[in-house]
């Protein structure tokens, strides 16, 4: 059975994060959505947070699973005994960063990295952008799963208050 990493931050989990793990699921027969957590990076979400938006948006996808891990891809990928990370590219800052990590992840996990560009609707859809939508009041229906739409509203007003 081939399976593979998804990995991100996901704060929160988008369209484009979708898009790309509906692609993935395809073409492997279990997909991993890791949400690794970065003690360097402030979030807005808590990981319980991240994790239930990502599993909310995804529960009719019977071969994705949703996990968080306080660590590197390359370590999770020798843990759970994956050869395949799978990123999404945007733009060619994506593509830059992503070259470097994919070289990381090899020589460190001979974790191979396969790449998939960002279906041109979501190329501008972000976790920063819905961050910004929610703390202006913005509408974020069409930049994450109309389900989840309202958990992540009712999550960022829990949040602030």
């Amino acid at each position: 059975m081939k399976s593979c990493l998804v990995t991100g931050s996901f704060d929160p989990f988008t369209l484009g994060h979708l898009d790309i793990v509906k692609r993935a699921a395809k073409l492997f027969d279990k997909v991993y959505i890791a949400i690794l957590v970065n003690p360097l990076k402030k979030c807005m979400f808590s990981v319980e947070d991240r994790l239930l938006v990502a599993k909310a948006s995804t529960q009719d996808m019977d071969n994705v699973r949703v996990v968080s891990y306080a660590g590197m891809a390359s370590d999770l990928a020798k843990e759970l005994d994956i050869k395949y990370l799978v990123r999404g590219i945007r733009n060619n800052a994506d593509y830059v960063y992503e070259y470097e990590m994919a070289e990381y992840n090899y020589i460190n996990g001979k974790v191979e990295t396969i790449c998939l560009f960002t279906d041109s609707k979501m190329d501008k859809v972000s976790s920063t952008e819905v961050r910004l939508k929610l703390e202006c009041g913005e509408d974020i229906k069409k930049c994450v799963c109309k389900d989840v739409a309202a958990v992540i509203e009712e999550l960022y007003s829990r949040r602030n208050k």
